[in-house]
């Protein structure tokens, strides 16, 4: 099946919009907008079926829950642009206010990726998948060791200075037990959506992270 959206084409909006970030100007290329978040939505929506054939946790999920709107909350920051210079959206269960591992993807100009995990989880979440990973080291190595994984994924995650206290220094995963964060992305180029349908593409490469999702959401479920 072909894709509803080429990627170019909603790249190339954004770099307008990256120029040109302001209300009036927006305004003005409303239909331009519409022209290619609809058919982007309808991408993802497909994408959200076929992860979903993989993942009990992204099936039934709304379009809605997915997708980040374009505006900007302004309120506490600085930037006051009015737009997001990116189109995302997060796959699993409770979409993008979900605080278990799941799937996302980010298209913006010069930043195209796609990937998931455990976005900074709260402390007691925190400290449980470090007490998992250091339990079941052999399951969580065998996950991020393996090619499917390491071939496509790199960790991004924010990370200690320095072993939690409540491991020795010397622990074998103490790279992993420092981290904040459990999130493996991969960086993609406008070369990797030049075929008919990117949807399946990105779909058979977020596969590769579903044992890992499944180890970390273990903590969700006990």
């Amino acid at each position: 099946m072909k894709s509803a959206v080429k990627i170019s084409d909603v790249i190339a909006f954004l770099r307008q919009l990256e120029m040109n970030n302001d209300r009036v100007w927006f305004k003005a290329h409303r239909e331009q907008y519409d022209a290619v978040r609809l058919p982007w939505e309808q991408d993802v929506e497909r994408l959200i079926q076929m992860v979903g054939n993989y993942d009990a946790n992204v099936r039934g999920l709304g379009l809605k829950e997915s997708v980040y709107r374009i505006y900007r909350d302004t309120r506490f920051s600085k930037d006051k642009s009015p737009y997001k210079n990116y189109f995302s959206a997060v796959l699993g269960r409770g979409g993008r206010h979900t605080i278990m591992s799941g799937y996302y993807i980010h298209f913006q100009p010069d930043n195209l990726m796609m990937g998931g995990g455990v976005w900074w989880p709260e402390r007691r979440i925190l400290d449980q998948l470090r007490s998992l990973i250091a339990a079941e080291d052999e399951e969580f190595l065998k996950i991020v060791e393996n090619p499917e994984f390491t071939s496509r994924y790199h960790w991004d995650s924010n990370a200690l200075k320095s072993v939690p206290k409540d491991y020795p220094k010397d622990h074998p995963l103490a790279e992993y037990l420092k981290m904040k964060e459990y999130i493996a992305m991969m960086n993609l180029t406008p070369q990797y959506f030049d075929c008919d349908d990117w949807v399946e593409r990105v779909a058979d490469d977020l596969h590769a992270l579903l044992p890992l999702h499944d180890f970390l959401n273990y903590v969700f479920e006990v």
